[in-house]
């Protein structure tokens, strides 16, 4: 299942420039990780990375990272999709990835 992060609420906040802004992340995408279950994706379809992209994908990791050490949210990963044609390919790896990690 995936949804549009459009008017989901998922905001999450980060610096530039010494000046607070908050990002949303493009898509909320749920994942069946085969022997884990569920997990959740946020990812970003991104052609041209500048420094205020680069901070907004370091504050999810930040995010993700700590929402993981949490635990009660499940498992989440962040993800930056740079060529949609190749996006199914990146999901199936990235499923790979959480199941060896398991």
């Amino acid at each position: 299942f995936y949804a549009r992060n459009d008017s989901l609420g998922l905001t999450i906040p980060y610096e530039y420039m010494g000046v607070d802004h908050t990002y949303e992340p493009d898509f909320l995408v749920r994942l069946n990780v085969p022997g884990q279950g569920e997990a959740t994706l946020i990812l970003e379809v991104k052609g041209h990375e500048d420094d205020q992209t680069k901070a907004k994908h370091m504050a999810a990791k930040r995010w993700i990272m700590a929402v993981n050490n949490w635990g009660k949210l499940g498992q989440w990963q962040f993800h930056v999709c740079r060529n949609p044609q190749v996006l199914d390919r990146e999901i199936a790896f990235l499923i790979n990835e959480m199941q060896k990690a398991a």
